[in-house]
């Protein structure tokens, strides 16, 4: 207890002095010292689980040779995580990489496991299937003292409350928990099919259909640990199981392992993953050709900030709103309110700055070229000021062409899509990780070599680990209370997105319309007058032969740099995405409210919730992803 409560204190100072150095800084936007920009360097960390056999069936000769193997397994891993700091210097924070344990601290492997964490300077973390005082009737007097113990050296610790003692289904949820609590399960296993519900044998088989590693511990001590892991195969199959999983030597493949789920990215996507985690500029640049688009067809309306990015703070606000009455939470609670609120505050706010750039640059390329065109013709009202007007026109495509250059060099689409999507991931952990569900392996990517977005996302859930809490009915109350203020803020979003981008989409659409109406008008009229009255003549300054070829030639191709626009903003496409989504939540929040409130239903609902957000970030990368920025043609 007392290194536990040292540590805490460690992170507590931490954490004052940054919000100290922010304060002195004159606030998110200005921080630039390196304690600052620690924030968003995310701490090296590794999570183990633990599952295993109990007495009778994991006999007491064999105890030793467990925790031995734990501890040589612990070792490697800490050799690992500090040659993975030193490979990638900048990307993580100045805090020592760190190695957990979750456990269950079940008689037996669980105990056993513990023991060689904390005497190997592991940190410890428990999931209880039943409070503490329901769980210890479950043990003998001798056998309680010795997880009571352990219980109290636990740097978190977790409890069921909707389970009776002895119920076999809160050892199946418990088990669950240290899953998604867990990048690597040690199993102490005989090898022997399950024996009930929640047993070590099902918890492996889940473990491996998941794509997790599993380093499997013989439980007589006949054979070395070997790793099960569909990493391990050619080709990865997409639902794993136990019979038909790779195996290897686990002492010798910890290393490649370990390198493999904690190492960063490289290429390219370490590239974005440095660039995003040091300090960045204040966006204090405008961009006028989205918003301006948007207030001329009545979509929304035009005010002084619509031609700035959003700022890092109110992002960061909004996502305290739904979390803050979690901040309580001693170490998670901290965590969960400023560096996962901030990480997610500047994804969110540099989302928007993309997104900006990016739609400003399409629709002002589209807009350009209407003028190069405009200007292309007025030599024929104008024909004293052709050169000057072809100079313009000139200017006007140059600045088109350096316009997409621009964009693409920046790589805007891309950006926007990486930082929107690490956003609703961070937002989602913040949700997800309140009911001890970090899913560090149940990921879209399985096995592969994530992209540094997911890779982020995994780091930021492995330093924010486990809500130490019982999950009673006044915690699940508080947990459906954040969830359904979430659901609301969304859903109050894509009701406004899918009205406005419907409105742009109707408005651009009839704009076109009419002048594909004005073109046939010109034609009619030019043609109703060379046969009813004769040759034209002209009209003020202009002849009406030079007006109609310049209005039936620039009405198209306004018409076509409308619908251009249309099909590179997906206005139509959006604002129905908006629309299912807007539905979609509105069903989730009524069964919500319809549920008797237990952990079982949030965790499914709170899954259904990551569900439908992140829909809509894949159905964005389809679509832009082949359609970036180009020549309007």
């Amino acid at each position: 207890m007392l290194c536990v409560g040292l540590t805490l204190c460690a992170e507590t100072n931490r954490r004052q002095l940054f919000l100290m150095a922010i304060s002195l800084d004159g606030g998110f936007g200005g921080v630039s010292n390196d304690l600052a920009s620690d924030c968003f360097r995310p701490r090296l960390a590794l999570r183990f689980g633990i599952t295993g056999h109990r007495p009778p069936r994991l006999k007491s000769e064999h105890h030793q040779h467990v925790r031995d193997h734990c501890a040589q397994l612990f070792e490697l891993a800490a050799k690992s995580l500090s040659d993975i700091v030193e490979e990638h210097p900048g990307i993580f924070s100045s805090e020592p990489a760190e190695t957990v344990l979750v456990s269950s601290l079940a008689e037996g492997a669980d105990v056993l496991a513990a023991e060689a964490a904390l005497g190997s300077g592991v940190r410890l973390a428990a999931c209880l299937p039943f409070p503490a005082e329901v769980y210890a009737k479950d043990f003998g007097e001798v056998e309680w003292r010795s997880t009571s113990s352990l219980l109290d050296q636990a740097q978190s610790a977790m409890a069921l409350a909707d389970f009776n003692g002895g119920d076999e289904a809160a050892y199946e949820h418990a088990g669950r928990l240290v899953l998604s609590q867990s990048d690597i399960l040690i199993a102490v296993w005989d090898g022997e099919a399950a024996r009930g519900r929640g047993g070590t044998t099902q918890v492996i088989a889940e473990a491996v259909a998941l794509h997790q590693p599993v380093i499997h511990i013989d439980a007589s001590g006949k054979s070395p640990p070997e790793l099960l892991w569909s990493g391990l195969h050619d080709v990865v199959p997409d639902r794993p199981s136990l019979d038909g999983v790779e195996r290897t030597d686990a002492k010798e493949a910890l290393p490649r392992l370990i390198h493999a789920l904690c190492a960063p990215p490289s290429g390219e996507e370490q590239a974005a993953l440095r660039k995003f985690v040091q300090p960045h500029p204040d966006r204090s640049e405008r961009h006028f050709a989205w918003p301006a688009l948007l207030a001329a067809t009545g979509a929304k309306k035009l005010r002084k900030t619509s031609f700035h990015p959003p700022k890092p703070s109110d992002s960061v606000e909004s996502l305290r709103n739904h979390v803050g009455a979690f901040a309580g939470q001693e170490r998670f609670g901290a965590q969960l309110t400023e560096e996962v609120a901030r990480r997610f505050g500047r994804a969110d706010a540099e989302a928007g700055y993309f997104a900006l750039r990016f739609r400003s640059s399409f629709v002002a390329n589209f807009a350009l070229a209407g003028l190069a065109v405009m200007l292309a013709l007025s030599g024929l009202l104008f024909p004293d000021g052709k050169k000057w007007l072809i100079t313009a026109e000139l200017i006007v495509i140059l600045v088109i062409i350096i316009n997409t250059h621009g964009a693409n060099r920046s790589n805007l689409h891309q950006q926007w899509l990486n930082l929107r999507h690490l956003a609703e991931r961070l937002r989602l952990l913040a949700m997800s990780a309140t009911l001890g569900q970090l899913s560090l392996r149940a990921v879209e990517d399985g096995t592969t070599q994530p992209g540094w977005v997911s890779w982020y996302a995994r780091a930021t859930a492995r330093e924010l680990g486990l809500a130490g809490q019982t999950y009673d009915q006044a915690y699940l109350t508080k947990v459906r209370a954040s969830m359904l203020e979430l659901i609301d803020d969304q859903a109050s979003y894509h009701e406004a997105n899918a009205h406005s981008m419907h409105h742009a989409n109707h408005a651009l659409h009839r704009m076109g319309d009419a002048f594909f109406v004005g073109t046939i008008l010109a034609c009619l009229a030019y043609l109703g007058t060379a046969i009813f009255v004769g040759k034209p003549g002209n009209l003020g300054p202009f002849g009406v032969t030079e007006l109609v070829t310049f209005a039936t030639a620039l009405f198209p191709a306004l018409a076509a740099a409308l619908y251009g626009i249309r099909m590179q903003g997906d206005f139509a496409a959006t604002s129905e995405r908006s629309t299912v989504i807007a539905r979609q939540l509105a069903q989730l929040r009524s069964a919500i409210e319809r549920d008797p409130l237990s952990y079982e239903r949030l965790i499914d609902r709170s899954r259904r919730l990551g569900e439908i957000m992140l829909a809509e970030i894949h159905q964005w990368r389809l679509h832009y992803e082949t359609r970036p920025l180009s020549l309007p043609g």
